[in-house]
């Protein structure tokens, strides 16, 4: 199984830091895994996000801040086919849209210890 890793960038990069203890969590889980890359033309950014959404199996999506790229990727792996992880910051909101789509788990998540506990566990559910 492999795992697409995203997170907002364009309003703000606040959410980097945790991209590598996710794809850490990830590969330990067994995965193998593909974190979005930052930059690019818009055209390349489209071609080499798509192209590596439709190698992967599951995405997982930080989405405590708003994001139209991060809202585009998810919507497309439904379309893939895709499963969906989406990791949500305590006091945060999504929207009820993604809440509601089939084949999504959302953690909700107070710290990076608190991530990291629920994400190992989302992921052997997965595997099992």
């Amino acid at each position: 199984m492999k795992a697409y890793i995203t997170c907002p960038v364009s309003h703000t990069n606040t959410r980097l830091d945790l991209l590598p203890e996710i794809k850490k969590i990830a590969e330990e889980a067994g995965l193998d895994t593909y974190v979005f890359e930052v930059g690019g033309t818009p055209e390349d950014i489209f071609k080499r996000d798509h192209d590596q959404l439709k190698s992967c199996d599951l995405i997982i999506a930080e989405v405590s801040e708003t994001s139209h790229g991060v809202g585009i990727e998810i919507g497309m792996s439904f379309f893939i086919g895709m499963k969906r992880i989406l990791l949500l910051e305590k006091g945060k909101e999504v929207t009820k849209l993604a809440q509601g789509m089939p084949n999504t788990k959302i953690i909700h998540y107070q710290n990076l210890e608190d991530l990291k506990s629920k994400l190992i566990h989302a992921l052997s559910e997965m595997s099992s």
